[in-house]
């Protein structure tokens, strides 16, 4: 006698299969209605569940034909297919882990973004605080006349100390030199009564960690350098807004603000640039003043006065020979009227195929482990242009003994 009941170990697949195939068989004389009451009462404990006959017995129907078609048995011992399989199953365990892996790693990326913005934002609330307190606003004096002032800040090495017969320096005299150089420029303006002045930061602010002999001989370190920087440049420029209509700020970075050696460092990471960006934030309270951002990339800045293309670089990618000033103008895609430019430490003027190339000094002057070596002079010294419509009226190289 056939045995209906459904046994032990077998699920309800191999039961429904095992029914119909005794039922094509003739073991059983009984149709699928009758099947499904069986299978219903022997696979279902809830009479709400009991399906109708055709749920069992298209299933069944559709096994048949892939069992008599052969296709099982070819499948059941088939190792090749089975190994297949398993890797199959690997390589989608191993994407849906990638998947996950590169979510945590959005997500991640996310949270880190957000962390960042909201450090950004903090910063900027301190900097508008300092700036509301330190910075407050003033009238602008009204100034008319044919004549504009440039007003290069160029290696002015905040940091770094030396005491010796070559020159002395550290960050204290940088601020006296600073002040000084702050009573030269307005004694220039009140001699060609300028309207408006543009400073030019061209780079090499901070000294910097590039070099070991550098950061042994530097008084503060990096991010002293950076704080003394901004609290030095932002009390020029907002002194020099009293004397002038406007005053617009611009800047490049130069090889001294690197954060990583020569060979690793990227271009946009210079700390000149981010010293900028905190001036920028400081100064915001004071209507006439406009620091502006780089425009082109960190080393290269191109502005017009009066009409006329200037061209403001540090140095250390560009030289002052005919080559270099080609590939320049090449690269700008444009031809300037001048090229401002310091990182050499000592002021000049010349003219390289019809382009002016003005080059400030440096605020240490000699004295460091590198002008020492080479048996190289130079006094402490900054660089003053008067322009007007038609182009330098007037370079004064000041120095600042």
């Amino acid at each position: 006698m056939f045995d209906l009941k459904k046994r032990d170990g077998e699920n309800e697949e191999k039961y429904i299969f095992r029914l119909g195939q005794a039922k094509d068989s003739g073991l059983i004389d009984m149709d699928w209605t009758e099947l499904a009451d069986i299978i219903n009462k022997e696979c279902r404990n809830d009479e709400s569940e009991y399906r109708t006959e055709a749920a069992y017995r298209k299933p069944y129907s559709d096994a048949k034909r892939y069992y008599e078609a052969g296709v099982f048995g070819d499948y059941k011992d088939n190792d090749a297919y089975l190994e297949e399989l398993q890797r199959q199953k690997q390589e989608i365990q191993k994407e849906k882990r990638k998947l996950f892996d590169e979510r945590l790693d959005i997500n991640r990326a996310l949270r880190q973004e957000a962390r960042l913005e909201t450090t950004i934002e903090k910063i900027e609330g301190m900097l508008a605080d300092i700036g509301n307190k330190r910075y407050i606003s003033y009238s602008p004096i009204t100034v008319e006349s044919n004549n504009d002032m440039v007003v290069m800040l160029s290696d002015l090495h905040i940091g770094a100390t030396y005491y010796n017969f070559d020159g002395v320096y550290d960050s204290s005299i940088a601020k006296e030199r600073l002040e000084q150089y702050l009573a030269e420029v307005v004694g220039i303006q009140k001699c060609h009564n300028a309207e408006s002045c543009t400073v030019v930061m061209c780079g090499d602010i901070i000294s910097g960690n590039i070099h070991k002999t550098i950061s042994v001989t530097n008084k503060e370190n990096v991010i002293e350098q950076v704080k003394l920087a901004c609290e030095y440049i932002s009390d020029f420029i907002y002194e020099l807004g009293k004397h002038f209509n406007k005053v617009t700020v611009r800047g490049v970075a130069g090889n001294h603000s690197r954060i990583e050696t020569k060979e690793d460092a990227l271009l946009g990471e210079r700390l000149d640039t981010l010293i900028l960006w905190f001036v920028k934030k400081l100064l915001k309270n004071a209507k006439n003043i406009a620091v502006e951002d780089i425009n082109i990339d960190d080393t290269f800045t191109a502005f017009s006065l009066r009409g006329i293309i200037y061209f403001a670089v540090h140095g250390d990618f560009d030289s002052t020979n005919t080559n270099s000033v080609a590939k320049l103008i090449l690269w700008a895609k444009m031809t300037p009227y001048c090229i401002l430019c310091g990182h050499k430490h000592y002021p000049s003027m010349t003219e390289v195929s019809g382009v002016k190339v003005v080059q400030s000094g440096s605020l240490g002057g000699s004295g460091d482990e590198f002008t020492r070596q080479k048996r190289l002079t130079g006094e402490p010294s900054q660089t003053v242009l008067v322009v007007d419509d038609s182009g330098i009226k007037c370079c004064y190289p000041i120095v600042l003994r």
